[in-house]
């Protein structure tokens, strides 16, 4: 969870924390701003596997929700709140919530799993997407195959991949919506790992042993608010870094 801010033009981000349980035995994590100002929650409807988000001004309890947006179809995804809201300055402020998607697989002798947060804008009884980004990946690939395998890999029988991505926002905002500062950091191991080919198959060195960054993937943007296209939009295009964040 990042933590609280504020920038010039008085946009916050603050802590949208899990409530201890209040409703039914099985009923949805209910998330809420400290004052209670603003709480969310996500329904699954189990017959048709299928989502919804649900966000509230001010606790629940005998009220409709403020918006609803439909998240679709969740077959093979786990669906959580992002344990932060950004709350926007002005006559008319609006409210942006995250729902983060987190997919997981296996395979021989590894796996993987990845998180895509979508940050959701609600104005009014109206709730749109209007951002996009990796926040999280690991994958672990097998790569002995047997003792000879072991021996030229000195032990290190898997490639790692890692990937984590941060959202928290631009302090230096003076005016008008928030913006939001991305930053990502991506390391590989051993040395030379490569996902897309065979780089750290064969024999490895004693000091091949590390876990390297990934410049090209470790990187920082900033989303600013786009009125032609009603989304964030990033400062330069995000690179591609699907090795990391497609399981």
């Amino acid at each position: 969870m990042a933590p609280a801010a504020q920038d010039q033009a008085g946009n916050r981000l603050e802590a949208f924390a899990a409530t201890p349980p209040q409703g039914p035995e099985g009923a949805p994590p209910l998330h809420c701003t400290a004052d209670r100002g603003w709480c969310a929650e996500i329904s699954r409807d189990v017959d048709q596997n299928t989502s919804a988000l649900h966000v509230f001004a001010g606790t629940p309890t005998g009220q409709p929700p403020a918006a609803t947006l439909d998240l679709g179809s969740d077959d093979n995804d786990d669906l959580a709140l992002w344990p932060s809201i950004v709350r926007t300055a002005g006559s008319r402020p609006d409210v942006i919530v995250g729902v983060e998607r987190h997919v997981s697989t296996s395979f021989s002798g590894g796996g993987g799993a990845a998180t895509q947060l979508q940050l959701i804008r609600v104005r009014g009884d109206q709730a749109k997407p209007v951002l996009n980004a990796p926040v999280f990946g690991s994958l672990l690939i097998r790569a002995c195959f047997g003792e000879r395998d072991f021996w030229l890999r000195r032990g290190a029988c898997h490639d790692e991949y890692n990937f984590a991505g941060d959202l928290t926002l631009d302090p230096t905002t003076a005016v008008g919506p928030p913006r939001l500062v991305f930053a990502t950091k991506a390391t590989t191991f051993p040395a030379g790992a490569l996902r897309a080919g065979d780089a750290a198959r064969g024999r490895l060195r004693a000091r091949d042993l590390i876990t390297v960054p990934d410049p090209a993937c470790s990187y920082r943007r900033i989303f600013a608010f786009d009125p032609a296209s009603d989304a964030y939009a990033p400062d330069r295009p995000l690179p591609e870094c699907e090795a990391y964040t497609v399981p």
